[in-house]
Parts: C-alpha cells; structure tokens; sequence
C-alpha cells in the first residue's frame, strides 16, 4: 500500500504537463521512496497529453487513469474507486505549479499529528499570500457571493490543493461534475462533518495561461445550480 496518492486532474494539458516535473522533484526529495505514487487522471484528453506523459516522465512512479467523459469529478471518482483500498492518504494537485510545494510535507504532518480528515490549502486563508491579478480577486469575490446565495453564509475557498484520508465515507457517493466537483467534495464533506483544517499557502497564479473563461464560469454556475435544486 502506498502512503499518498498525488492526484493531478487533467484535460488537454499538453502545453503545461512538463511543469509537473518540478514538482514531482521536491515530492522525491522530501517523502520517501515508495511511499508514494503520481496519478494523472486524463479526463477525455484529444491533444498529445498522454504521450508527454509517457516521454518524459519515465523515472517517476506514476499512473494514468482515463476516463472517456471531460469531467473533472469523473476522473477523481475513477481514481477513488480504483485506489482508495490501495492508498492511506489523497492529494489533488494542480499541473501549474502555484501552490506552495510544502503545502504537502506540512498537511502530512498534520494529519499524522491530529485526527483531521481533510486538509485543504485555501486562497483565502487570512495567512494565505496569494499573487493573482485583478480579474481574478473580481471572479472569486462574486464566486463566493454566488455560493453564499444559494448555500448559505460561505468563506472557504474549495477550488485549492487537498491532503485527505483515502477511507472517507463519502467519496463513493460524489456525482461527475466538472468545474463544480472540488465545491460539491466540499459541501458533502461539510454535511458529514468531517473534520478537516485550513493551512496557509503561498499561490502565485499562472495567469498568462490561465483556462478561466466565460464559458467555464457559466458552466460552473449551472452545475451549483443543478446541485442545489437536485442533491443538496
């Protein structure tokens, strides 16, 4: 059985996957050897992803996953299913490398420490030092606006890296949205009260190749919709 389980959702990354290759570095540098394993979920990939893949990242302990749907929860579900017996801990990465790579090395500690189920690395932690542009500080300040209408009062930011057990009841139970996926990880989590703790990080946004656009905060807008009317 693995430790941790490094989890990087991905749909047509072929122009940033390589930057995962720093990444993985420090993972090999700080963790021990065979403890852990690198998961690329390939969620209905038509670019040259997968061959980068394949090329470059050789003398790494990797899997890929695919799944025929562009969903982001569709491939995170296909990874729960088929490891979660396999691994002790998840941990949702992100292929842009802007998060704070210690981020993993502290939520491991962590949780060996205290009996938290999640750990998230949110942008909106009042320690957190984020580097982002104007229009994002406006995108996540409606987005959290939005939220609180239909959920309730709302200051946690979900769309960040987590550290989690593999053994939390619910993650049999999460539907195959996409752009809403990490928000309904969060709520579901909340209506099961699992424990779970914010650790500040450092974010430097990747903003020249950032893949936020309308049609994706449309989307996700729905898909809160859906889920409020539907499941909540």
């Amino acid at each position: 059985m693995k430790s941790i389980s490094f989890l990087f959702p991905v749909h047509n990354e072929s122009t940033r996957i390589l930057k995962v290759r720093k990444f993985m570095n420090w993972i090999k540098k700080n963790f021990s050897q065979n403890s852990y394993l690198f998961i690329f979920l390939l969620n209905d990939c038509s670019d040259d992803t997968e061959n980068l893949i394949k090329i470059n990242f050789k003398k790494y302990p990797y899997m890929i996953l695919k799944s025929k749907k562009k969903s982001r929860g569709s491939g995170l579900n296909l990874a729960f299913k088929k490891l979660r017996k396999k691994t002790k801990y998840f941990a949702i990465c992100s292929v842009d490398n802007a998060w704070s790579f210690n981020f993993y090395t502290k939520a491991y500690d962590k949780m060996k420490k205290n009996n938290f189920s999640i750990i998230y690395g949110p942008k909106s932690h009042q320690n957190s030092k984020v580097k982002t542009n104007f229009i994002r500080k406006i995108i996540s300040t409606l987005s959290r606006l939005y939220l609180s209408i239909l959920f309730g009062e709302w200051n946690q930011d979900t769309q960040c890296i987590k550290f989690f057990k593999s053994n939390i009841k619910f993650l049999n139970k999460l539907h195959n949205y996409n752009y809403f996926a990490e928000t309904e990880f969060y709520l579901v989590s909340k209506k099961n009260q699992t424990s779970f703790f914010n650790l500040a990080v450092k974010v430097k946004n990747d903003n020249k190749n950032s893949k936020i656009n309308l049609y994706r905060i449309l989307h996700y807008m729905l898909e809160c919709l859906h889920f409020r009317f539907r499941h909540f």
